[in-house]
């Protein structure tokens, strides 16, 4: 079993598959977080969300462009494209998806890292050249000050 492996899944609960494939039959049918006396037994193909008869008729499944069919109905293909997915994991270790995913935030992390650390290098060398520009003029203006000072002075 992969689920140990994986930090998301490792505290799953394996239940045994009967020998023709199927889990056993739930004796509490999942109930409808909205609607709490009602099931779930509606599943909209667009949204990916199992839904019940209220949510239906009164939500935002009910307009044009939701394909809500029976959750019994969605079940063989949704359980299909879950086995896509796990033979996917099982097989690479990850979906293909999330290491393309972690790629591309792992170059835009390297990416950032660079660009703070050039940019931290080019503030330390402004800082630099900004002190060594008033430093000269200290100097200058302290000469200055030492010049007019000593020409004011009259010797007795």
């Amino acid at each position: 079993h992969t689920h140990p492996l994986f930090r998301s899944t490792k505290n799953h609960e394996i239940e045994e598959l009967h020998s023709h494939g199927r889990r056993p039959t739930r004796s509490v049918k999942p109930r409808c977080a909205l609607h709490q006396n009602s099931f779930l037994t509606l599943f909209c193909r667009q949204c990916m969300v199992a839904l019940c008869e209220l949510c239906r008729e009164a939500g935002s499944h009910c307009g044009d462009g939701h394909n809500v069919q029976s959750t019994t109905e969605a079940a063989p293909e949704m359980r299909q494209k879950l086995d896509t997915v796990r033979r996917q994991v099982c097989d690479t270790g990850k979906p293909s998806a999330v290491q393309n995913a972690l790629s591309e935030v792992t170059a835009t992390i390297t990416e950032l890292n660079n660009a703070a650390e050039s940019t931290s290098k080019s503030i330390s060398e402004n800082v630099e050249c900004l002190v060594g520009q008033l430093r000269k003029e200290e100097r200058e203006m302290l000469n200055k000050l030492e010049e007019l000072r000593w020409g004011k002075l009259v010797p007795l």
